[in-house]
C-alpha cells in the first residue's frame, strides 16, 4: 500500500476556483500563540495530575495502589502529549527565530526525554526521506501490534531497543561534547524532581513518575508511530529490516482523543508528509483545501480514520 501524496506536485493541486496549493502554501501563516497554548496545555496536565495525586495520596482513606496505574497513565498520556512538540521544534514550530525555536525544544520539552533537537531534527529527516524503506530512522511500525509487542514495551524490552538504534543515529549525527551535557541536564532534571518528591515523603508519585516515564510514555509512543504508518496488509512473519514496508500515511480525526494523541499535527500525518515545512496549526486548512481538489480528494477521503479504529484493524493477538 503506498498511501501518500508524494507524486502529486503542489502547482498540480488546484480547486474549483482556479487556486493551486503552490499558491494556497505561501499563504498559509504559523500560528505561534496557538501553539505556547498547546505547549501549556501539556505542563497544566502535568501539574494537575501530580497536585491530584499528592492531594489524594495524603488525604483519602482509598489504598494508595489504587491510584498508581490511572495516575501513571495519565501522567504518561501527558508526557506523550509533550513529547510530540520535539517534533514540532524539529520543524521550527515553536518560534519564528530559529535558535530561539531550538532553545525552546530543548530548555522546555527535550529536557523531559533526553533530545536535543539538533541531533533529533537530523535523525528525523532521515524518516521523511526513507519512510517505507529498511533504512527509515524511526521504525516502530516495522512491528506487528500484537500481544508480544505490548509486553515487550511494558516491560521496557522494546524501549532499550528503541534507545539502541537511537544511540547508534545519535553517535552517526553527533558525537560533540554538548551531547553529553544534554544528557546531564536531563538527568539533573528528573534527579531533582524525585529528589523533591522524596522529600515530601510522596513515594508514591515517584514510583507513578518513574512508571510513566520509562513504561506508560514509551508505550503510547510506539503503537502511535505504528498507528501512522503501518500497513493492514502488512505481514508479522515479515522482517521490515530486511524488506521495504512501503510508504503509508494516515489523516486522524479533530476530537479530544485524536487531537491530543495525535498532538502537534501527528493526527494530520499524511498532509505532514507530503509537505513537511508546514506548521502544523495550518494543517486543518490544508485539508480542507485539498478535500476539494480532484487531483487529492481521493487520497483524502480514503486516508481519513481514526486512531481507535486503527488499532482495532492492526491489532493481533
Amino acid at each position: 500500500m503506498d498511501n501518500s501524496l508524494d507524486q502529486i506536485a503542489y502547482q498540480d493541486v488546484i480547486s474549483s476556483d482556479g487556486k493551486s496549493y503552490a499558491q494556497l502554501r505561501k499563504e498559509l501563516v504559523p500560528a505561534y500563540g496557538r501553539v505556547r497554548l498547546d505547549l501549556l496545555k501539556g505542563y497544566l496536565a502535568l501539574a494537575l495530575i501530580l497536585i491530584s495525586d499528592y492531594v489524594l495520596l495524603r488525604y483519602s482513606s482509598i489504598p494508595r495502589l489504587l491510584f498508581l496505574l490511572p495516575s501513571a497513565l495519565l501522567l504518561g498520556y501527558s508526557l506523550a502529549y509533550l513529547h510530540l512538540f520535539v517534533h514540532a521544534g524539529a520543524h521550527y514550530d515553536l518560534h519564528p527565530v530559529k535558535s530561539v525555536n531550538d532553545r525552546i525544544a530543548d530548555l522546555f520539552i527535550g529536557v523531559f526525554f533526553g533530545i536535543r533537537i539538533k541531533q533529533y531534527r537530523k535523525i528525523h529527516w532521515q524518516h521523511h526521506t526513507l519512510l517505507g524503506t529498511k533504512q527509515d530512522s524511526e521504525h516502530s511500525y516495522f512491528n506487528e501490534l500484537n500481544s508480544w509487542l505490548l509486553i515487550k514495551s511494558i516491560t521496557g524490552i522494546h524501549t532499550l531497543a528503541v534507545l539502541m538504534s537511537r544511540r547508534k543515529n545519535t553517535e552517526k549525527s553527533d558525537s560533540s561534547s554538548s551531547t553529553l551535557l544534554f544528557r546531564l541536564y536531563t538527568l539533573a532534571f528528573h534527579a531533582g524532581l524525585l529528589g523533591l518528591l522524596f522529600a515530601a515523603g510522596r513515594w508514591g508519585l515517584v514510583i507513578t513518575w518513574v512508571a510513566a516515564m520509562i513504561i506508560v510514555f514509551p508505550l503510547f509512543a510506539t503503537i502511535r508511530q505504528l498507528m501512522e504508518h503501518r500497513d493492514i496488509a502488512a505481514s508479522g512473519k515479515i522482517d521490515y529490516s530486511k524488506i521495504d514496508h512501503g510508504k503509508v500515511n494516515r489523516l486522524f480525526g479533530n476530537g479530544p482523543l485524536d487531537s491530543s494523541f495525535g498532538a502537534a499535527g501527528f493526527n494530520k500525518h499524511l498532509l505532514h508528509h507530503w509537505d513537511p515545512s508546514i506548521s502544523y496549526t495550518c494543517l486543518n486548512e490544508v485539508e480542507k483545501f485539498l478535500t476539494n481538489c480532484p487531483e487529492t480528494s481521493a487520497i483524502i477521503h480514503k486516508s481519513k480514520t481514526s486512531y481507535l479504529k486503527t488499532f482495532v484493524a492492526l491489532f493481533k493477538i
